[in-house]
């Protein structure tokens, strides 16, 4: 479309100067054609008078006397005879042109096309005026006697004394068609000339627009940032296109250095967005009307929005947390930096800071960054709660110890029955403190150390099998079933002997303790998709769905009261639960109210080398 609209506006105006020159010219050529001609002709038949005057002259009668000239020049009336108008036509027919011979007084002699004797006075034609005053006349007018238009020349001639005019004319028809034959060739050589320089005019535009439509193609490139295709440069190209070769070169070292520009400003720009996609934290940067400009993954996920179709859009439409948008606000305003807590959103706590940057227009760009504080938020409720549940599991046995202390004290000692069951509750107390005590420490143990110490290889289905045996007096004591199903060769673990027989006697223990009397515990191990499994079962109460989510926290407890009397401290599972992950294992419960519950331990088989 542009070179067609180019060519044209190049093309057309040397085409239409070209045109006007040769019209111009033409016409010019052609009146001067006209003029030339014109001249030429009255040239010619100024000399063909000449001679006519010359021949004609034997013809005319010798004068009378001097004074017979003086009165009437009839020897020159008596001269025109039959003779000269015989001779006038002969010459007429000679020289393709009307041949009139008239006396000085204007009466004509002879004449190859009218009548003489018909003919009305010249002594006035303005060619005999002219030759009358200056030897030679001549005139372009319509006659009288033919009534058609002619070109007159008219001839002084003295003959014998006597004064006598030859006059010659040609019909101008017969001068248009010779001039029209002229006019002809010089509208073909015109045309000609037209055509071979309209081409060259079409070759010029054509090969003067075509760098200019390259350069606008490579513009046009530029404007859209594609500086994939550099314009192509033939050799010579400078001086060949002139300045628009110039022009093309600079063009090109532009582009280029554009390039080079825009692969650095897009090398950084991957960086940044590559930071900021590792990133834990959620960006957000907007300009001075707080649009977004730039978003990452974890600023959606934090604040619950698409970060693809965020961009472009304002603040308030992605965030829609007034406070955030109150203090993004603000810190625009006042252009200083706002830090504060939310939450929750979308079940997160987050830290939010506000900073200001130097943007286009009035007021300044924003950055929001978001950080997920949930998990300190969380441990900090669970540190709440743990202190709580330390001095609440303190505060009992130590109450009831403090109290039977100081029931001995006022003289329940001097009652040996009494002093020995009192002394055997402060024993059973102390006993569940140690255990307590003991407990915290192994978590704070676990949960302190990076890795196992004291790695082995541990047979599980052997450690079960002890386990078993150690709690067999106790499931017996309560009239209950202990049974243990464990294949001879089972794959070993790699991990503590210790804390393997801590947790498997943990599971057992609580088993035991939470069935009823005659109730039944199972106890078995088998090797599955390369986990050796540790499971225990027993028909007990059971666990309430409730409950399940939370059976592995630390003090948690389905039923207080009764594990507390069981001498419980509500953190065995706490610990098996550590000691199946420090060993890359897991550990999960299914139950029912009332049917029982089964606890399922897993831990990765040692690689056979």
């Amino acid at each position: 479309m542009f070179s067609s609209v180019l060519f044209r506006r190049l093309f057309l105006p040397y085409l239409m100067l070209i045109v006007g020159a040769t019209a111009a010219v033409g016409i010019l050529g052609a009146r001067r054609l006209r003029e030339s001609y014109l001249e030429s002709r009255r040239q010619g038949l100024r000399d063909d008078a000449r001679l006519i005057s010359e021949t004609i002259a034997p013809l005319l009668a010798e004068p009378a006397t001097r004074e017979a000239m003086a009165v009437d020049a009839a020897p020159l009336e008596a001269a025109a005879s039959a003779n000269l108008q015989k001779r006038a036509g002969q010459l007429g027919e000679t020289l393709k042109c009307r041949v009139t011979i008239i006396r000085a007084d204007g009466k004509v002699l002879a004449d190859n096309e009218a009548d003489p004797a018909g003919m009305e006075l010249h002594d006035q034609r303005p060619e005999i005026v002219e030759a009358r005053d200056h030897g030679d006349g001549a005139a372009v007018r319509r006659s009288a006697t033919l009534n058609v238009d002619l070109l007159y020349v008219a001839h002084r001639a003295i003959i014998r004394g006597q004064t006598c005019y030859v006059r010659l004319a040609v019909p101008l028809g017969d001068l248009n068609e010779s001039l029209r034959v002229l006019y002809w060739g010089l509208i073909a050589s015109g045309g000609a000339a037209i055509a071979g320089s309209g081409l060259i005019a079409f070759f010029v535009a054509r090969r003067s627009t075509r760098p200019m439509v390259e350069l606008t193609r490579f513009a046009d490139d530029l404007s859209k940032a594609d500086l994939s295709k550099v314009q192509f440069q033939p050799s010579g190209l400078t001086e060949d296109w002139g300045e628009v070769g110039t022009l093309s070169t600079a063009l090109n070292k532009m582009a280029r250095s554009l390039s080079g520009m825009i692969a650095q400003i897009n090398k950084d720009r991957a960086e940044l967005l590559t930071i900021l996609a590792s990133m834990s934290e959620g960006v957000i940067a907007t300009d001075n009307e707080q649009r977004i400009l730039l978003v990452n993954e974890a600023a959606g996920t934090l604040l619950g929005f698409e970060p693809s179709a965020a961009i472009g859009k304002w603040l308030y439409e992605v965030v829609l947390n007034d406070k955030i948008l109150k203090s993004a606000a603000e810190a625009q305003r006042a252009a200083e930096r706002r830090q504060f807590q939310v939450g929750p959103v979308q079940a997160r706590h987050l830290e939010v800071t506000i900073t200001t940057f130097p943007s286009s227009g009035p007021a300044e760009g924003l950055i929001v960054v978001t950080h997920d504080t949930t998990q300190s938020v969380r441990y900090q409720e669970l540190r709440k709660e743990f202190v709580a549940n330390v001095s609440h599991e303190l505060r009992t046995p130590l109450t009831v110890i403090k109290g039977f202390v100081e029931t001995l004290q006022d003289g329940a000692l001097a009652d040996p029955e009494r002093a020995a069951r009192y002394l055997g509750t402060i024993e059973r107390h102390t006993n569940q403190l140690t255990n307590l005590v003991n407990d915290l420490l192994e978590i704070s143990k676990l949960e302190s150390q990076p890795d196992v110490p004291r790695r082995s290889s541990v047979d599980l289905g052997q450690t079960l099998r002890r386990a078993v045996e150690l709690l067999t007096p106790a499931a017996q004591a309560r009239q209950q079933t202990l049974v243990v199903q464990a294949p001879a060769h089972l794959p070993h673990v790699v991990g503590n002997t210790d804390y393997l027989d801590r947790a498997i006697n943990n599971l057992i223990d609580n088993a035991i303790k939470y069935t009823p009397e005659g109730g039944r515990v199972s106890a078995s191990a088998r090797f599955e998709d390369d986990q050796v499994i540790v499971e225990v079962s027993d028909n007990g109460l059971g666990i309430p769905e409730e409950d399940l989510p939370r059976i592995f926290e630390r003090f948690y407890r389905v039923d207080r009261s009764r594990s507390r009397e069981m001498g419980g401290t509500g953190l065995g599972l706490s610990i098996v639960k550590h000691i199946a992950q420090s060993h890359g294992g897991s550990i999960d419960v299914t139950s029912t109210v009332g049917e029982g519950s089964t606890f399922r331990l897993s831990f990765p088989a040692k690689p056979t080398l």
